[in-house]
């Protein structure tokens, strides 16, 4: 989450409540929802991965070999294969799906 969104979800919770306290005459309350978006900004950013969790080429290799046939081996790759084979393993590893589109 970018520091921008973060700034204006705490502006908004913000806004929230001054509208709860507005309605309610009720200093002490706080709206649900900004309360909900509070919780929310609080929690840790997630870390990617550490250099010693990415894969070396070993790795790859082994990886490539397991699930290639005989004429394919690893040995046979071009760097952009290999490339793309690295990229791949670590979307499947560490990457985060993609938002759904919500509209109605």
């Amino acid at each position: 989450m970018t520091d921008t969104f973060r700034a204006l979800c705490a502006r908004m919770a913000d806004e929230l409540d001054r509208y709860r306290q507005l309605l309610m005459d009720d200093r002490r309350e706080t709206h649900a929802l900004a309360a909900e978006a509070r919780a929310a900004l609080a929690e840790p950013e997630p870390q990617g991965p550490s250099d010693e969790e990415l894969l070396g080429l070993d790795d790859l290799r082994d990886a490539w070999n397991a699930q290639a046939d005989a004429v394919n081996s690893w040995d046979e790759l071009g760097i952009d294969e290999i490339i793309w084979f690295a990229q791949r393993q670590a979307l499947a590893r560490w990457g985060r799906p993609l938002p759904t589109d919500t509209t109605p």
